[in-house]
């Protein structure tokens, strides 16, 4: 959900949108806390 879909990719049955809202929560939350976000990717 970074970037809007086309139609033609919000009707195509073989891709799904997925949301990054976790993956990037959680490296905000690593780099604050100066951990490592490389096992995150």
């Amino acid at each position: 959900d970074s970037i809007p879909a086309t139609e033609a990719v919000r009707v195509a049955r073989n891709i799904r949108q997925l949301s990054i809202a976790p993956l990037l929560g959680e490296a905000i939350r690593r780099i604050n806390e100066e951990r490592s976000v490389s096992t995150l990717f």
